[in-house]
C-alpha cells in the first residue's frame, strides 16, 4: 500500500512538457460560430422528409453514396479532398509508380471506385493468369475460345477445318518466348476481365445497351436542350454495378502489369532487334496486335488488345475504347517515342469505357493527344482511363473526356511533365449524373483550358451575358434538373481536379474550378506551386442548388481572379449549397466584382479561410461579400405557403484570414481603380447583416474576421502528413 502511495505521490508531481510546435492556439472557426450563437452542428443541411417542395434526397436518382452524410459536415469536405490527394500523391508520383505493381489499380479504386460503390475495399484486383509452360500464347487464345463458347477450329460434313488455328500457329511461331508470355498473361488477364464485364450485363436487355451505347447528347444535361432519357434510368435498374466496376479494375491492373513487363523487356533488348516485330489476331472478344519499335501507324477499330513496343506511332483510330463486340480495350505504348493519338469520330477513344472498360498507357514521351468527343478518360456505365506516365503533353478535346464520367467512372492520370490541357467543355474532372471523373497529375508546370468563348465552344451562359460558354470543367459535378419539366432529377456525381506539383495556370468559364450543381460534388486540389486561377461566375469553390463546392490550395503564391461578370465564386453558395475555399500559406490576391468571398445565399454554407501569407483582396465594397448572408423575407416567415423550407433551415457565410499583413481594397470595375477599403482591414471583425439590422437573426448569419493568428482545426489534421 505504501509503495502505491509514493508511485501516485511521484506520477502526480510529473510536470506538463511544454511544446512551441504544440501550443494551443485559438479556434477562429468556434469564435466566429460562436459570435451568432452557431456551433459546427448549425453547418450544412440534413434534409427533412416535410420538407414540401424540397427535392427529396431519397427520391434522387443516381446519387452517389457519400453525398448526404458530406452535405451535412461541411467541415469534412476537407478530410475527403485530402484522402483523394494523398492517393494521387504516393501513388502517381515517379517513386510510387516505379514501387508500387499496383499503383494504377490503387488510384483507381481510391479516386473514383470508392467514391461509387460500396463492397470492394481496394485490396487486390486478384489476377492469376495460369500460363502454359511450352505454348503460352496459343494456349491462351485457344482459352478465349473455350470461354465465350466459340469455335477456332471448324467442324462440318465429317472434316476439320482449322485454317484459323494454322495462322495463329504461324504467327505464334514467329514471337520470341520472352515477347509470348507477357502477351499471353494480358490475354488471359483481360478475357478474366471480360468474364466479369459479361456477368455485369446479364439482366440487360440487348437493345437497350445498343440505344445507351449511341446517346452522345450528354453534353446538353443541364441547358435548354436537355432531354430525358429513360433508356438509362432503365439500364441502371438491370446493371450489376460492382461487377462492371470489378471487371475495369481487373483491366487496369492488367494493362499496368503487361506496361512493367514489355517495357523491362524492351530495356534489356536493342531497339533494331525488336522493330520488326508483328502479331494481329482477330478473337471472338477483340482483336489482339503487337506491334514493334518502329514508327507506326494504327487504325484499328476493333482491338481489345493493342501492345507498341515503341518509336513514333501514329493512332487514328478509336484505340483504348470499347464498343458493343469489343467491351474491355486496352492499348499500351512502351518506350519514350513522341507519339500522336488523333480520331475525330464517335466511337469512344483514348480510355473511354462505354458500357465496359477502355485504357489507354502510354509509358512516356511528348505525345500529343486529339479527339472530338468521348475520349481521353471517359466513363459512361463503364471505367476509362487514360494514363501518361511522364512527358510534355498535349491534350486536345471539345466535350466529355479528360476525366468525366456519367454513370460511369472517367480518369485521366498524368505523371509528369509540362502539360498542356483543352476543351470546350464537360471535363478536366467532370462528375455528371451518377459519375465520377477525375483528373490528376503529378507534378510539372500545367496548363489547363476549357474554352471560355461561347463563340467557339457554344453553350453561351446568361449569367455572363451569353458571351462566355459554361464549361462544366476543372472539378465540376453537375446534375440533371428536372424540376421546372418533366419532373426526372439526376444526382450530379462527383468532378475532381488534383494537381500536387509545378505552377499551374488555370483558365475556364463559368461553372468551373471546384463548382457543384444539383446534388453534384465539384472538387479542386492543387498542392505546391504559384498558381494562377482565372474563371468568369459559378466558380472557384461555388455549389448551386443543393451542392457541394469546394477549392483547396496549399502552398504557393496564388492569384484568384475572376473576370468578365466576375462573381459568385471564392466560396458562394446558393440555394442549399455548400461551398469550401481554402487556401494555406502563400502571398495570395483576390479579385472579383460581386457575390463572393464567403457569401451565402438562400440557406447556404459559404466558407472562405485563408491561413498566412500577406494576402490582397480587391472588391467593390458594396458589391455583397467578405462574410455576408443576405436576408430573405422568407427567412422571418414562411414565404412559400406550399414550401417553406427556407423558413427551417440555416445560412452562414465566413470570410476569414488568420495571420498576414493584409491588403483590402475597394475596386472599380469599369476603370480598374483600386483605392484602399474603410470597411474591411487588418485585425477587424464584422456582420452582414450587421447586428444592429432589422434583418439581423432569422439563422441567417454572416461573419467577416481578420485576425493575427490562430487556427481552424479541421484543416489541420492531415498536416502531419504532408
Amino acid at each position: 500500500m505504501r509503495m502505491l502511495m509514493l508511485l501516485l505521490v511521484l506520477l502526480t508531481a510529473v510536470e506538463p512538457v511544454s511544446s512551441a510546435s504544440h501550443a494551443v492556439q485559438t479556434d477562429r472557426l468556434g469564435e466566429a460560430l460562436e459570435l451568432v450563437g452557431f456551433t459546427r452542428e448549425d453547418l450544412g443541411y440534413r434534409p427533412k422528409g416535410y420538407w414540401s417542395r424540397y427535392p427529396n434526397p431519397q427520391q434522387m436518382a443516381h446519387k452517389l453514396p457519400f453525398f448526404d452524410d458530406l452535405f451535412a459536415s461541411p467541415l469534412r469536405v476537407y478530410d475527403f479532398t485530402l484522402t483523394m490527394a494523398m492517393a494521387s500523391r504516393d501513388y502517381l508520383s515517379p517513386e510510387g509508380l516505379a514501387e508500387n505493381r499496383d499503383a494504377l489499380y490503387k488510384l483507381v479504386y481510391f479516386l473514383g471506385v470508392d467514391r461509387k460503390i460500396t463492397g470492394i475495399r481496394g485490396y487486390s484486383a486478384n489476377l492469376s493468369p495460369e500460363l502454359d509452360e511450352t505454348q503460352p500464347l496459343l494456349r491462351a487464345i485457344e482459352t478465349i475460345y473455350t470461354r465465350t463458347g466459340t469455335q477456332l477450329v471448324g467442324r462440318a460434313f465429317g472434316q476439320q477445318f482449322d485454317r484459323r488455328r494454322q495462322e495463329l500457329m504461324t504467327q505464334v511461331d514467329k514471337l520470341e518466348e520472352d515477347l509470348q508470355r507477357p502477351l499471353a498473361e494480358l490475354v488471359l488477364n483481360v478475357l478474366d476481365a471480360y468474364g466479369w464485364r459479361q456477368q455485369a450485363f446479364r439482366n440487360v436487355d440487348p437493345a437497350l445497351m445498343h440505344r445507351v451505347f449511341h446517346l452522345r447528347d450528354l453534353l446538353h444535361i443541364r441547358d435548354e436542350e436537355r432531354r430525358y432519357h429513360f433508356e438509362i434510368d432503365d439500364l441502371a435498374a438491370s446493371l450489376d454495378e460492382v461487377s462492371l466496376y470489378y471487371a475495369g479494375m481487373k483491366a487496369v491492373q492488367a494493362a499496368d502489369d503487361a506496361r512493367r513487363q514489355f517495357s523491362a523487356l524492351v530495356a534489356s533488348r536493342s531497339a533494331r532487334a525488336l522493330r520488326d516485330v508483328r502479331f494481329d489476331f482477330l478473337t471472338p472478344i477483340g482483336r489482339i496486335v503487337l506491334a514493334g519499335t518502329g514508327d507506326d501507324v494504327h487504325r484499328y477499330t476493333d482491338a481489345a488488345i493493342l501492345v507498341d513496343l515503341g518509336g513514333n506511332d501514329r493512332y487514328e483510330g478509336p484505340v483504348g475504347g470499347t464498343s458493343l463486340d469489343v467491351p474491355i480495350s486496352i492499348a499500351i505504348d512502351i518506350g519514350d517515342g513522341n507519339d500522336v493519338y488523333e480520331y475525330y469520330g464517335d466511337a469512344p477513344s483514348q480510355g473511354a469505357g462505354i458500357l465496359g472498360a477502355g485504357v489507354l498507357v502510354n509509358d512516356g514521351g511528348n505525345n500529343i493527344y486529339r479527339a472530338r468527343h468521348y475520349a481521353q478518360g471517359l466513363g459512361f456505365f463503364g471505367l476509362g482511363l487514360l494514363f501518361d506516365r511522364t512527358g510534355d503533353d498535349r491534350y486536345y478535346l471539345e466535350y466529355s473526356g479528360q476525366g468525366a464520367g456519367y454513370f460511369g467512372l472517367g480518369y485521366h492520370l498524368d505523371g509528369g511533365g509540362d502539360d498542356r490541357y483543352y476543351l470546350y467543355g464537360d471535363g478536366q474532372g467532370f462528375g455528371g449524373p451518377g459519375g465520377v471523373g477525375v483528373l490528376a497529375n503529378y507534378q510539372g508546370d500545367d496548363h489547363y483550358v476549357a474554352e471560355a468563348q461561347a463563340e467557339i465552344a457554344g453553350r453561351p451562359d446568361y449569367h455572363a451575358g451569353e458571351r462566355k460558354a459554361y464549361s462544366n470543367a476543372q472539378g465540376v459535378g453537375s446534375g440533371r434538373r428536372g424540376d421546372g419539366s418533366d419532373g426526372h432529377n439526376w444526382a450530379g456525381g462527383l468532378g475532381v481536379l488534383i494537381d500536387i506539383k509545378g505552377n499551374d495556370t488555370y483558365e475556364s468559364g463559368t461553372f468551373s474550378l471546384g463548382t457543384g450543381y444539383m446534388y453534384g460534388t465539384g472538387l479542386l486540389y492543387d498542392g505546391d506551386g504559384d498558381d494562377l486561377y482565372r474563371s468568369v461566375y459559378f466558380t472557384q469553390a461555388s455549389s448551386a442548388h443543393f451542392a457541394i463546392g469546394a477549392l483547396i490550395d496549399e502552398g504557393g503564391n496564388d492569384q484568384h481572379i475572376l473576370y468578365d461578370t466576375a462573381g459568385a465564386g471564392l466560396a458562394f453558395g446558393w440555394d442549399f449549397g455548400v461551398s469550401l475555399l481554402l487556401n494555406k500559406g502563400g502571398n495570395n490576391v483576390y479579385r472579383a466584382r460581386g457575390n463572393s468571398f464567403g457569401r451565402a445565399d438562400i440557406r447556404s454554407t459559404a466558407l472562405f479561410v485563408d491561413i498566412g501569407g500577406q494576402n490582397q483582396f480587391i472588391f467593390p465594397e458594396r458589391a455583397g461579400g467578405l462574410g455576408m448572408a443576405p436576408f430573405r423575407e422568407q427567412y422571418r416567415r414562411p414565404g412559400y405557403a406550399y414550401g417553406p423550407y427556407n423558413f427551417y433551415a440555416n445560412s452562414f457565410g465566413l470570410f476569414l484570414s488568420i495571420a498576414g499583413d493584409n491588403q483590402y481594397f475597394d475596386y472599380d470595375p469599369d476603370s480598374g481603380q483600386k483605392t484602399p477599403s474603410t470597411l474591411w482591414g487588418n485585425n477587424r471583425t464584422w456582420q452582414q447583416p450587421s447586428p444592429d439590422s432589422e434583418d439581423y437573426g432569422y439563422r441567417s448569419f454572416g461573419v467577416g474576421m481578420d485576425v493575427p493568428d490562430g487556427t481552424v482545426p479541421e484543416f489541420t489534421i492531415f498536416d502531419d502528413l504532408n
